[in-house]
């Protein structure tokens, strides 16, 4: 590369150290696993290093072209707190940070709204400590995140730190003002069907305020991403739902079954059965892919924070806190189950790419170590689908 002059590592890129060194550019969600020197490398960029000092013109050329080094100083005060974590890594953070909600969904794992909200406080000690533990995504969920008595301080608060925060929202308060203050990286909104099918889930009107949501969120440069439940409702509308996605230009649309659990144990009607969602999940796409730690079953690198600071495997599993935020979630990780794929009672081709499917889901077919049906069918293990 010609020239010399100062690089820097990107003010959007951190230094992390998951099972092996990386590099996680929070703006785009990509994760680069590099070696020990490369780590050096990029380390010594951050205290100024010339372009010319670089012994592999190779990787700082892909470093340039990719936006992890750009030219310029380095920004003052950005050391990076390498240090091995557990194996494997917690690398996403969902945060239930407040039980408030302006909706009454019927499939709503979380059941019935409650009034606890955690304080500004913990929420950001909770995730200044998954920072410190090599954190990537910080998702903020509730309840309606939005609803939290304190959320603009958190939302500005929040920014300060080296992670991809991710607003996950129903978008029925999402107006013009409240788009154009969102700091978060990524907003996700739920959109459960067209018009009548997404409001049989979540009420009279909330289709219209959550399309609305996403288009403002689109007109400020915010990355949204579409969350879309199946149920018997909107089988019929999936064609027409899948162009309005595409036009919407999201970064991701995630198309999942629910689980027996909260609001839907009332409306079970509305559930579908695994071999009918199955085909359904494919439409599923975007998103980043960050190469799971290899041999364990979903979840391995999640964990779930609830509004009254417990802290759990995932949502599903708030009634069973192995821990809470004030003893760290350093120990509350120690004392996760993960599940090695060798222990599932499936084995078929598919399972390292399947992961065994929703640990939570397969509980409610059978047991926890069994198939999740849904991707046995998605992946036509079981009679009735064909690989796609």
């Amino acid at each position: 590369m010609a020239g010399g002059g100062t690089f820097s590592l990107s003010p959007d890129c951190s230094l992390k150290l998951l099972e092996e060194p990386a590099v996680y550019d929070r703006a785009r969600d990509e994760l680069y696993f590099i070696n020990q020197e490369a780590l050096d490398c990029l380390a010594a960029f951050t205290a100024g290093a010339p372009l010319e000092s670089a012994a592999d013109g190779v990787f700082i050329r892909f470093c340039v072209d990719e936006g992890i080094l750009v030219p310029g100083a380095p920004a003052a005060g950005r050391d990076f707190d390498l240090h091995q974590g557990s194996v494997p890594s917690l690398r996403y953070l969902l945060l239930h940070m407040t039980e408030r909600c302006n909706l009454r969904c019927r499939h709503c794992f979380a059941g019935e709204a409650g009034d606890v909200s955690m304080s500004v406080e913990d929420v950001l000690s909770a995730a200044e400590e998954f920072e410190a533990m090599q954190g990537l995504r910080l998702m903020l969920s509730g309840g309606e995140p939005l609803l939290h008595p304190q959320f603009w301080e958190i939302n500005d608060r929040l920014a300060e730190l080296d992670l991809r925060v991710i607003l996950m929202t129903n978008g029925t308060l999402v107006d013009e003002a409240a788009a154009g203050r969102i700091r978060a990286q990524e907003v996700q909104v739920s959109l459960d069907g067209l018009g009548g099918s997404h409001d049989l889930l979540r009420g009279a009107g909330s289709f219209d305020r959550s399309l609305r949501a996403v288009q403002l969120l689109r007109e400020q440069g915010v990355d949204v991403s579409i969350a879309t439940m199946i149920h018997e409702g909107n089988l019929e509308d999936f064609t027409a739902l899948a162009g309005l996605v595409r036009q919407l230009d999201v970064r991701e649309w995630s198309v999942d079954l629910p689980s027996p659990a909260g609001r839907m144990h009332e409306n079970r009607e509305l559930l579908v059965e695994p071999a009918v969602a199955a085909p359904l999940l494919d439409l599923s796409f975007g998103g980043a892919v960050h190469e799971p730690f290899p041999g364990f079953a979903c979840g391995s690198h999640l964990m779930a924070v609830t509004a009254d600071g417990g802290v759990a495997r995932c949502g599903f599993y708030a009634d069973r806190p192995v821990g809470n935020i004030w003893q760290g979630l350093s120990a509350g990780w120690q004392n996760i189950e993960r599940i090695p794929l060798a222990e599932l009672d499936c084995d078929c081709e598919y399972l390292a790419e399947c992961r065994g499917g929703c640990r939570f889901r397969a509980g409610g077919y059978n047991n926890a170590r069994g198939a999740d049906l849904c991707q046995c069918y998605r992946y036509g293990v079981m009679e009735g689908q064909q690989v796609n």
